[in-house]
Parts: C-alpha cells; structure tokens; sequence
C-alpha cells in the first residue's frame, strides 16, 4: 500500500518520435537551431504524412554525440 500522500504511477511512456515543437523543448534548443540541424544533417527527420517528426533515439544519439561542456570535463578530471 503505498505511503499517505504518495500514489502509484504507472510506466513513464516515451514517444516514439516528436514533431518539431516538441523535439526541439526535448533538447532545450529552438525550432530554427533545430531545423539548421535536420538542414545539416546532425539530426534526420522523417515525414510522416503532411508532419515531420523526430525519433526519440535519434535525439538520444544526437546529445550522446555531442561534446562535454568545460565544468563536466572539469569534474571529470577532478574524479580521476
């Protein structure tokens, strides 16, 4: 049973694919930063219809791919 105040939540569910709104608030970038990325080639998009969407793995392998920021390369050094 759970504790007084506390509910049970069910599977956190993780959308397949976001459009463009979305995956870009993911990621904390704008809709333009994020259309200069599909542009590019950093991030494909597919098209879904008349939407274009995002794979939520392909933002996933997009941030894995990016670099450290100073202070995370900072502390990592400070750890070793």
């Amino acid at each position: 049973m759970p504790a007084e105040g506390h509910q049970r939540r069910g599977p956190v569910f993780v959308p397949l694919a976001y459009r463009i709104e979305d995956a870009a608030a993911a990621i904390g970038i704008s809709r333009s930063t994020l259309f200069e990325y599909i542009k590019d080639g950093r991030i494909p998009s597919r098209k879904i219809g008349a939407s274009t969407v995002i794979r939520h793995c392909d933002l996933e392998a997009f941030l894995d791919s990016a670099p450290f920021s100073a202070a995370t390369k900072d502390a990592q050094r400070s750890m070793s």
